[in-house]
């Protein structure tokens, strides 16, 4: 018995070592909530594209703008720093509403934690609460679900994003756990990336608003979606721990590439710090190396061509770097082997 038991959890386990990861697509009623807030609070990181979502929430909520939710927002916000990607990690360690309990950890170390004893954040989840009820959300989300249905299946049509989470563990050689793409039509055109444990597993997300919109609804463009946001927003979870984990490294290279040009093209970015650049900038070389050998030449250089025109040239150093690892995969199995081999090279 034990011995058939035995064979049962290896064919198991064999079973899930052949797997392929899937890739869960999604409108998420946290992120709604926390956007159809910021929206009222006109946050600088809301979608600029007019958009039904953004019609029937200035139609339905104009009475909220004076909400406290939206008031603490607004505070949180330009003086406490819960802006870019500390707003989709703090709203996603949580379960659903109404009880919003925490359900996963973040794995951040900028995370911005309400376990530090800021009552601001603390209130703010109170009255984020009350907003999610106040406004009658769930009537919100029932009116929107033909919408939320018509973005999420132009999204699936693409026969290329269920492979987007094979091309990444390929490239880097390593498996991360769930991913989660979820697409919020009033966010930026840009993204966020997210990492959570929940039951001891790595969950990774990305957050993508759209990139414009068709007869008001919003668009996501394939190339903009899959070769960019996608890609890129799920290499943080490859590259960001080798970041923290080199950073004295990645440090010793500063006075040498850390000109005063790159420096304002990293905060035309949104990227203050020498470490964050660099990351940033090997994280776009990857990105344009995946997309190369899964997408073609062309979508690569037009990525390289962006690269550039934004100041961030020193990609194509770090792209002549990586054909080393490329050329050389049985001796470097995963990226983690080849990064001290990278930093070296810049020296």
């Amino acid at each position: 018995m034990k011995k058939t038991i035995l064979i049962i959890l290896l064919l198991a386990s064999l079973k899930s070592i052949g797997q392929k990861s899937k890739l869960n697509i999604t409108i998420d009623e946290r992120i709604e909530t926390i956007y159809s807030i910021a929206f009222l609070n006109n946050y600088f990181l809301v979608s600029n594209h007019d958009n039904l979502y953004k019609s029937k929430l200035k139609n339905n909520y104009k009475a909220l703008k004076n909400h406290k939710a939206v008031a603490l927002f607004d505070t949180l916000s330009k003086k406490h720093g819960f802006n870019f990607n500390n707003v989709t990690d703090w709203v996603l360690q949580f379960g659903e509403f109404p009880e919003l309990n925490k359900v996963r950890e973040v794995i951040n170390p900028d995370y911005f934690d309400e376990s530090k004893g800021d009552y601001l954040i603390k209130k703010f989840k109170k009255e984020f609460i009350s907003f999610n009820q106040d406004s009658l959300f769930q009537a919100y989300l029932t009116e929107v679900k033909v919408l939320n249905e018509k973005v999420i299946n132009q999204v699936k049509q693409s026969k290329s994003i269920q492979n987007l989470p094979a091309y990444l563990e390929k490239y880097y050689g390593t498996k991360l756990g769930s991913y989660n793409l979820i697409l919020s039509p009033l966010v930026h055109s840009g993204g966020f990336n997210a990492e959570f444990v929940e039951n001891e597993k790595k969950e990774v997300y990305a957050i993508i608003g759209p990139n414009g919109e068709i007869d008001f609804v919003p668009y996501f463009d394939q190339d903009y979606l899959e070769t960019d946001m996608i890609i890129h927003e799920f290499g943080h979870s490859f590259v960001n721990p080798l970041m923290y984990k080199y950073n004295k490294e990645i440090e010793s290279l500063k006075n040498k590439y850390f000109t005063k040009k790159l420096e304002q093209s990293g905060k035309n970015q949104g990227y203050k710090e020498w470490i964050y650049i660099f990351n940033e900038l090997l994280l776009r070389a990857t990105t344009i190396k995946v997309t190369e050998k899964n997408f073609g030449k062309e979508k690569a250089e037009k990525l390289l061509d962006f690269e550039k025109s934004i100041g961030f040239g020193l990609i194509e150093e770090i792209l002549d770097i990586l054909k080393d690892y490329e050329l050389n995969r049985t001796k470097y199995e995963t990226f983690d082997e080849f990064y001290p081999i990278l930093i070296n090279r810049m020296q």
